[in-house]
């Protein structure tokens, strides 16, 4: 199928028992077709968002020293701060700054023999000069996790299958990753392009709301396609969890953002509903016989590896793309990264 714009999805009509049906319907052929969407309809006041934009643009114009001091190389648990091109994507730099913030947690006490995906169980490193930013973002996570939390809910219903399908793998503690995200102006073409390198989202789903500055795009049959945006609407897209529990019925579609020349600086609020680490394996789902004839199996991609164990199916992409904390807490992992062209 060949798009050039992504289709729009509107909450309010599963709300509506008129218009339910068709919403069900339609959200299955674009997951299935695409695997991206615009969503709006979702209740998110503009106000709530605009304060926890101010507040992350107040964090990234910090001195570099302010910032760094919640450092990711700090957490074990791939929490905090990351510089431009300290991240990686497909073994390139990412020209992007974050922090990556999750359920605030306490620290499990492990044994050797635990998983090592059980140490993103943990707490986040919060700025002393910004305490603003903490309620702002466990707040946005909440209403996030409820949106989310529904349209999983609704891609099962879609699929004809019961709700409650994923219940184990979405309950508490819960997993979840919101990054806020800023990606500096391209001011020549000696910088690299790369914002944010071609990949996939390795949990369920992704909410990401984006300025206006543009760079989003998708991978489709026909090529990249920009992801312009949208007023008050959120990027929906579908992660490897869903693509692996529906034996590639549903897509994990690849997506990138480019900085262009002279491009203004881009900020972006991502937030990533993943599995909890204590469950096992993805649930393969059992889809009605005419969907399971369309399941091909889950895209094959020797750079990117697919696990069907959910703590490694997540942990493998911070492993990859964080080397300074890989290096400094998983050495074992790090030698195995470096030594085989960074695949785990």
């Amino acid at each position: 199928m060949s798009i050039t714009q992504l289709p729009i999805i509107d909450l309010h009509e599963l709300e509506n028992p008129e218009t339910r049906e068709s919403f069900y319907k339609r959200l299955r052929f674009i997951a299935r077709e695409i695997g991206f969407f615009y969503l709006v309809g979702h209740n998110i006041s503009v106000g709530t968002r605009e304060q926890l934009l101010a507040t992350t643009k107040q964090f990234f114009a910090l001195p570099q020293s302010e910032k760094e001091s919640i450092s990711m190389e700090y957490s074990k648990h791939f929490r905090g701060y990351t510089a431009s091109t300290e991240e990686s994507t497909r073994s390139q730099p990412d020209y992007r700054e974050q922090i990556d913030i999750g359920e605030e947690l306490p620290a499990l006490q492990l044994n050797q023999d635990d998983p090592i995906w059980f140490n993103l169980h943990g707490p986040n490193q919060w700025p002393q000069s910004l305490p603003e930013l903490k309620p702002q973002a466990l707040a946005w996570q909440r209403e996030m996790r409820t949106i989310a939390v529904k349209l999983i809910k609704a891609f099962l219903v879609a699929l004809e299958l019961p709700e409650n399908s994923f219940d184990e793998i979405i309950a508490d503690p819960a997993q979840h990753l919101l990054k806020l995200i800023h990606y500096p102006a391209r001011e020549d073409n000696n910088e690299g392009e790369q914002g944010v390198g071609a990949h996939k989202d390795a949990g369920i789903l992704t909410l990401l709301w984006q300025d206006n500055s543009g760079g989003l795009q998708v991978e489709t049959d026909a090529g990249w396609i920009d992801v312009e945006p949208l007023e008050n609407a959120f990027v929906v897209n579908i992660g490897e969890v869903f693509e692996l529990a529906t034996n590639g019925y549903l897509r994990a579609n690849v997506h990138q953002v480019v900085r262009r020349k002279n491009s203004h600086s881009r900020y972006s609020i991502a937030y990533f509903i993943t599995p909890n680490i204590f469950a096992e394996e993805v649930p393969l789902l059992n889809l009605p016989h005419y969907l399971a004839q369309q399941a091909l199996g889950p895209d094959s991609d020797p750079l990117n590896p697919l696990f069907t164990n959910l703590g490694k199916n997540v942990i493998k992409g911070r492993l990859r793309s964080h080397l300074t904390v890989t290096r400094r807490f998983y050495p074992k992992e790090y030698e195995q990264i470096i030594s085989n062209n960074n695949i785990i």
